[in-house]
């Protein structure tokens, strides 16, 4: 319920006189162990108390790969076909979308009926305006495919389209924006807006990075999103792949917080962190900052185009200290190509120096690569690897540093599905079926059948043009070592 895409989407279809209600996964199905089938339960809609199965087009929204796994116990357990081409003329039509669609969707197609990819805000009215018009169920899921931006899912058992390219909002459809307060979401009573959408950098991990049809910046003036607070909203969120990159983002926070309102932004760069601003994220209810490195050294930040060097995070954390804050925190993330233990050394001695500053939080994500990136199809890590290198950073940082790690085997799996064609989805059912635990995914891989997919990267016949610095530039090792 805290997805602004979620409820933008939720807002813009009822305002057009769509109908459109709230269904969600049950708390109990979303670990991602879990034994199945549970029972089967009715899965009502919030506004109507009606069945899902009862509704004749079910919008999924699906965030990451790992999501998935939630796709198939929703289906299932409201009493839905699972896969697309076992359903007949009087079960639901299923529309999937959502961020997964701007990396790898593939493993979503075998259990919707059409795929909508990028933004949908133009685009979704029209699907269902092709899925209310005439003709049986199977011509109206192909009407809806002709539109620029949507494919069938497997309605025909290997029946798998090529991904289009992401669709993009016209600018004056933006800003997405907030349809309900409520007290018990994620983020609490939070009016969530955006005051931009996309980014401009060109970081090498990063789907939303400038130069893919994803990315770019469109930058909003501070007053779309300011004439759109109800008066009753207390807390503000902002939202964006780079909000801190914005030009005004000093005076828009400002405004929100002399009107007496909570300030929260999704992304905080360190080079971007001024004393009015960290001022006014005091006043806006901030208690720790956090920014991210994602490389973890100097030369990984350098080698992923991250652009944040250790002089910016040492000056933040002055910064962050001289204004009180409880604590600093930053994103990191392990296993990128090309990293050694050097890199870890050097993150061990810059924590420790970071840490003699200001009181520090360390959260580690272990690399997974995506599609559309110049670093899709590079080698995963490995669990034992990622899980060694995380021992040496504990032992290293032990009593000096919080450190909060994401699973490196959950990571592994997000990496399978984020390589894998649509063959991923068939697996998945198979390892839900089993429980869901990491062991029986990697059996459901390993026991999966497919194609090998030629990559796509990125923008390398831009990078191969380069020449001078910018070509010595890229460089820099990042392919893992033997």
């Amino acid at each position: 319920m805290s997805s602004l895409g979620f409820q933008s989407i939720y807002r813009q279809l009822n305002a057009a006189g769509i109908g459109t209600h709230r269904a969600f996964l049950p708390d109990a199905w979303e670990p991602l162990a879990l034994r199945w089938p549970q029972e089967r339960r009715p899965i009502l809609t919030y506004e109507a108390e009606r069945p899902l199965s009862s509704y004749p087009v079910i919008g999924l929204s699906i965030a990451y790969e790992l999501e998935i796994a939630g796709v198939i116990r929703l289906l299932e357990g409201s009493g839905i076909p699972l896969l697309a081409s076992a359903r007949g003329p009087r079960d639901p039509i299923i529309v999937g979308g959502g961020p997964l669609t701007f990396s790898n969707p593939n493993a979503a197609l075998p259990f919707v009926d059409l795929l909508l990819v990028g933004e949908a805000e133009e685009r979704l009215p029209q699907v269902l305006d092709r899925l209310g018009g005439a003709g049986d169920r199977r011509q109206r899921i192909e009407a809806a495919a002709e539109l620029e931006g949507v494919i069938v899912g497997e309605i025909d058992p290997g029946r798998w389209e090529p991904l289009p390219e992401p669709l993009r909002a016209p600018k004056e459809l933006l800003p997405a924006a907030s349809a309900i307060l409520s007290p018990d979401t994620e983020l609490a009573d939070m009016f969530l807006v955006e005051p931009e959408r996309g980014c401009s950098r060109r970081c090498t991990f990063c789907v939303m990075r400038g130069g893919t049809s994803a990315g770019g910046m469109r930058i909003l003036p501070k007053e779309r999103p300011l004439a759109l607070i109800p008066e009753e909203a207390k807390r503000v969120g902002l939202v964006g792949a780079a909000v801190t990159d914005l030009p005004h983002l000093e005076e828009l926070v400002a405004d929100l917080v002399d009107s007496g309102r909570g300030v929260a932004i999704s992304s905080l760069r360190a080079d971007r962190l001024t004393p009015r601003f960290l001022r006014d994220l005091q006043r806006g209810g901030y208690r720790t900052i956090t920014v991210a490195s994602d490389g973890i050294s100097e030369r990984m930040r350098l080698a992923l185009d991250r652009k944040i060097h250790e002089e910016d995070l040492l000056r933040a954390a002055t910064l962050i200290r001289e204004h009180g804050f409880h604590k600093m925190k930053i994103y990191e993330m392990i296993g990128a190509p090309g990293e050694t233990d050097a890199d870890v050394d050097e993150l061990i001695r810059f924590a420790r120096e970071i840490a003699g500053i200001q009181r520090l939080t360390l959260t580690f994500s272990t690399f997974v690569a995506k599609r559309n990136t110049p670093l899709d199809g590079q080698p995963f890590l490995g669990v034992k690897e990622a899980e060694e290198r995380l021992r040496r950073i504990r032992e290293g940082l032990a009593g000096k540093v919080e450190l909060r790690p994401q699973s490196p085997r959950w990571a592994h799996i997000e990496y399978l599905l984020a390589l894998w064609g649509p063959e991923a989805g068939h697996a998945a059912i198979q390892a839900v079926h089993a429980g869901g635990r990491y062991a029986d995914w990697v059996r459901a891989f390993a026991e999966t059948p497919h194609e090998p997919r030629a990559l796509r990267h990125g923008d390398e016949a831009t990078w191969a043009r380069r020449r001078g610095k910018a070509a010595e530039r890229r460089q820099l090792p990042v392919i893992a070592d033997a």
